[in-house]
């Protein structure tokens, strides 16, 4: 007698179906941790940018950037603070200097 080898249709069709249950609980679980590291990677550039800016701060006796672009020009585009380059919004959003407040934010998440 002679036997066959190979899958039957029924047992590829059983693959397929656990492959997708499988596929539909770990993506959503992904999704949920790239969220997650965004958040974190653009909580640690705030940080990073407001020690930048209380060290431009004692450097220059106390005083803070004027405006948006002061803040641009002499902590973002400075390679003293960020000599890597520019910490840029995984959000791609722009960091925002509250004169007032003399700190940085960016949008919320």
């Amino acid at each position: 007698m002679k036997t066959k080898r190979g899958f039957t249709l029924i047992e590829m069709l059983l693959v397929v179906l656990i492959l997708g249950v499988l596929a539909s609980i770990v993506i959503p679980r992904i999704a949920e941790s790239t969220a997650g590291a965004k958040a974190a990677k653009c909580d640690s550039n705030v940080a990073n940018l407001i020690r930048a800016l209380e060290l431009r701060a004692t450097k220059n006796d106390g005083d803070y950037p004027a405006d948006q672009t002061e803040f641009e020009s002499e902590i973002l585009n400075d390679t003293t603070y960020f000599p890597h380059g520019t910490p840029v919004c995984p959000y791609a959003t722009t960091y925002t200097y509250n004169a007032g407040l003399s700190s940085v934010t960016a949008h919320s998440h």
